[in-house]
């Protein structure tokens, strides 16, 4: 099999590697697609680059871009980012504490209601479509609440990623999770190397629940591929 590159795919807050299957299928035939788990419902899984000879890509997802080692970025050829920040919170003061207080709010109610908490994300993550609760064996929730304070301070170095040779920047027109303000600030950082596309009437998992939308883009970042089991 003559391999075009290999893929590291990072999941945000909350999900975990399976929400990458499609893309997995998807992508398979002409790509190394390896999948990074957090252990948030399971076991964790730190994929590495492996061959020298194959373009090194990075799929991340919203959270996703911060739980990729800095180390895998200086070695990115290409970086496809779907509803992803530098920094959660907007720069804008006045929007900033608006941001901090109502994700200080979130983490206080998840001490005590981490299950409430874990289920209204997901319907701000899906919305504007509905959702299937997920039915997890494990959940672990101290992970979970230490990640919630992760966000809260947790910066993307722009210049690390102002050395990746292409970065194609991916948001949805009703994401209700990461600020307008966030992802046009983020672009505005990395607009010389960087393109950035909007994908209209979709929410925050747009990678997973909206693969049709996202392949012209990904086919205009790879290359083509098959877009076998999207219909």
């Amino acid at each position: 099999m003559n391999l075009k590159g290999e893929i590291i795919a990072y999941h945000g807050w909350s999900f975990d590697s399976n929400c990458w299957k499609e893309w997995q299928n998807i992508l398979s035939s002409n790509f190394h697609f390896k999948t990074y788990d957090r252990g948030y419902f399971g076991e964790e899984n730190y994929p590495k680059f492996e061959h020298d000879n194959l373009n090194k890509i990075i799929f991340a997802h919203s959270f996703g871009l911060h739980l990729c080692p800095l180390e895998q970025l200086k070695q990115t050829n290409i970086l496809i980012l779907f509803n992803s920040f530098a920094e959660f919170h907007p720069n804008s003061e006045k929007q900033r504490k608006r941001s901090q207080y109502a994700l200080k709010l979130m983490i206080n109610e998840f001490q005590n209601n981490p299950q409430t908490v874990l289920e209204s994300f997901y319907k701000k993550c899906y919305s504007p479509f509905p959702f299937i609760p997920p039915n997890y064996d494990f959940i672990n929730w101290k992970k979970l609440e230490r990640d919630l304070h992760l966000l809260d301070t947790s910066l993307v170095d722009v210049n690390i990623l102002k050395k990746v040779p292409n970065i194609y920047i991916i948001n949805s027109s009703k994401d209700r999770i990461v600020h307008t303000v966030c992802a046009q600030e983020f672009f505005n950082k990395l607009k010389i190397n960087s393109q950035s596309f909007k994908v209209e009437g979709v929410g925050h998992t747009l990678p997973f629940t909206d693969i049709k939308y996202c392949l012209p883009i990904i086919n205009q970042a790879l290359g083509e591929i098959e877009n076998h089991g999207t219909d």
